[in-house]
């Protein structure tokens, strides 16, 4: 069965960009794919391949996910690297310098002094514009997140009660996500680099992989719900749309322990 909740809520209603349809198609397709793949390996996969798979697929849908959100905030970002990409002279077997990189465009380079955001004399330059930076997070993401948790139509929302109980207040939503995703990503790519000169089932037994997809997905749900409540994001779904391919997912990782 083809799954798309997650890639639904993540991408959005990107149809009615006519200019930006290709372009989130292919990350809706992305997404997509990857999460029926995680499906079929937890449900009916052979021995052995949750374990070796489950790393590298969620750590396609983690980052595909940052890609796609960074996208809908600033979506000249991806056009930038789409319009890179599709030259005459575009190598796959070299990096452009203008794709997205995790270090730079999803977490900061270098940590800024929330104190001093708003430095008269810092140059725009080098004003940071990474997805879970501090100036995104104080704009965006942490606003969002104040907004859907006061949100009286889904004050009774089971699925919110996670967030509500392990973030102290909105304003450390951010820094939450960030460290969160910051060791799940680590702990992925030890399974997609081959890290570690140890057996990978020691560390990559099966009840460990499940634990980092149930993680991947947890983090890409919520990232996605707060997503539309950012009033001027591209792509926004109706909140009811939203709350419905969010809770979906929800309720899949309840009833697979994922």
């Amino acid at each position: 069965m083809i799954r798309n909740n997650l890639a639904q809520l993540i991408c959005g209603d990107f149809q009615q960009h006519k200019s930006l349809e290709n372009l989130f198609q292919v990350l809706f397709h992305n997404i997509s794919n990857m999460e029926t793949r995680l499906g079929k390996l937890i449900t009916n996969g052979e021995d052995g391949d949750l374990t070796v798979l489950g790393p590298y697929f969620a750590r396609n849908i983690l980052e595909t996910t940052c890609s796609a959100l960074l996208g809908r905030i600033d979506p000249f970002r991806l056009i930038y690297v789409q319009k890179v990409q599709s030259l005459d002279g575009f190598s796959i077997g070299s990096k452009a310098k203008g794709a997205i990189n995790w270090a730079g465009d999803i977490f900061e380079k270098s940590d800024i002094d929330i104190s001093k955001l708003w430095d008269p004399d810092r140059e725009f330059t080098k004003v940071g514009r990474a997805f879970l930076g501090n100036h995104y997070s104080e704009v965006f993401w942490n606003p969002a997140f104040k907004t859907l948790i006061d949100d009286t139509n889904y004050m009774s929302e089971i699925s919110l009660d996670y967030y509500r109980t392990h973030i102290e207040s909105p304003e450390k939503f951010s820094f939450f996500i960030r460290q969160k995703t910051s060791s799940l990503y680590s702990s992925l790519s030890k399974g997609v680099h081959s890290e570690l000169v140890i057996r990978p089932e020691i560390v990559y037994d099966e009840t460990t992989v499940i634990e980092l997809i149930n993680d991947t997905f947890q983090i890409c749900s919520i990232l996605g719900i707060v997503s539309h409540y950012i009033d001027f994001s591209i792509c926004r779904l109706p909140i009811d749309n939203a709350f419905r391919h969010y809770n979906d997912l929800y309720d899949w990782r309840e009833n697979n322990y994922v």
